[in-house]
């Protein structure tokens, strides 16, 4: 029996030793359990919010691609080019796309989201357009607005009117990206590497910054998404129009040269290639515009062979414009206009008669040097006044 007791007694000590070396483990256990569990939920923490971020980011991005595609939805390259010109010739607001001066489509928007300084160029152009446009046609009938009558405007048919403004519209925006590529202003673009010309030989050295012409049409044609085989009479005539645009662009770069040399002396000259003013531009294109031709519409079901050959794809010759139907009078939105003349308002008025205002201005007159002495000038000023015309 003591053995049994001793046995016992020694079978008790190794329990407790075995419970206090497990209780004694298990705090040890605990606490690497608790910094583990600690390590692995900081982990799983951080896991969660890259993948929150990540998740964010995808939205906004689907977002941004879902917006341009509803944007665009539908839209083919003549609508997309008949929307760009619209917004071009209506007021300005700002938009919330990454174009910012108007809404484009997913082409578009992509567009001015790749290429840094599109945008402002896209504003400078639409700036050149209108101003110039209506410098143009300020004692017409028509002064560049789109409207014809109540709702209507000069883009549900092809009038004379739409061939121009598609032209100009073209035309401005290649001029604009031409010089804000010599500028500096875009980061996808830079001076034109122009080749010397011959007839400079050794009295001219090429150098300088000329305007980038060559990649300014290059981003006409993109944003205003010209197709050149598109199947669809009207937007081949339009495609034409805007290369007539683009083409009169062409026609007026010019050399510009700078003298180098001893005391003012032109021993050498430094020479690039410049655009020339906007203006000539339209006035060139208002010129087309007068001589623009008419042609007779070409029905989807008519044969490919009778639509007219002068603005089918294969013609490379942009000299003159096109268009469909006859334009409106334009009468609708004379109202108040100023007239140039008592015959300019006889066309201008469109019959209603014109009010004349007589309106007083000083000028400067009888200038003279004081006291018969030289560079102290004084002048008198003198009543002028003038008859100004404006329409009923």
């Amino acid at each position: 029996m003591a053995k049994g007791t001793r046995t016992d007694s020694s079978v008790k000590v190794v329990l407790r030793s075995d419970c206090g070396a497990g209780e004694g483990g298990s705090g040890a256990n605990s606490s690497s359990s608790t910094s583990t569990s600690n390590r692995r939920t900081e982990g799983s923490f951080q896991q969660k919010t890259i993948f929150t971020s990540l998740l964010i980011l995808s939205v906004v991005c689907c977002f941004i691609e879902c917006n341009d595609v509803i944007s665009s939805k539908g839209e083919t390259p003549t609508q997309s080019a008949k929307n760009t010109v619209m917004a071009v010739f209506s007021p300005m607001t700002k938009s919330p796309g990454p174009c910012r001066y108007l809404v484009g489509t997913r082409k578009q928007n992509h567009q001015c989201r790749r290429d840094i300084g599109l945008p402002e160029a896209i504003k400078e152009a639409r700036r050149l357009a209108v101003t110039h446009c209506e410098e143009q046609f300020r004692y017409d009938r028509w002064n560049c607005s789109i409207e014809t009558r109540g709702k209507r405007n000069i883009f549900k048919k092809v009038y004379r009117e739409t061939a121009f403004v598609h032209a100009l519209t073209a035309a401005a925006i290649t001029h604009a990206v031409a010089r804000a590529c010599a500028e500096g202003k875009m980061t996808k673009c830079q001076c034109a590497s122009e080749r010397k010309p011959e007839a400079t030989r050794l009295a001219w050295r090429w150098g300088g910054c000329s305007d980038n012409l060559k990649h300014g049409k290059r981003v006409a044609r993109n944003f205003l998404e010209l197709q050149p085989k598109s199947g669809d009479p009207v937007a081949e005539m339009l495609r034409h129009d805007s290369e007539v645009g683009i083409s009169a662009i062409t026609s007026a770069m010019t050399d510009r040269c700078k003298c180098h040399g001893v005391s003012g002396s032109c021993s050498m000259k430094t020479c690039w290639r410049r655009l020339g003013d906007f203006n000539t531009t339209a006035a060139l294109l208002r010129t087309k515009y007068h001589l623009a031709i008419r042609k007779i519409p070409v029905n989807n079901k008519t044969s490919r062979r009778s639509a007219p050959r002068d603005f089918r794809p294969r013609d490379a010759v942009y000299d003159q414009l096109y268009y469909f139907e006859t334009s409106p009078t334009f009468c609708s939105v004379t109202r108040g206009r100023r007239c140039l003349h008592p015959d300019n308002c006889a066309t201008l008025c469109c019959g209603r008669g014109y009010t004349t205002k007589v309106i007083k201005t000083l000028e400067k007159c009888r200038c003279r040097f004081t006291n018969g002495r030289c560079c102290q000038v004084v002048c008198d000023y003198c009543e002028n006044y003038e008859d100004r015309y404006y329409c009923k």
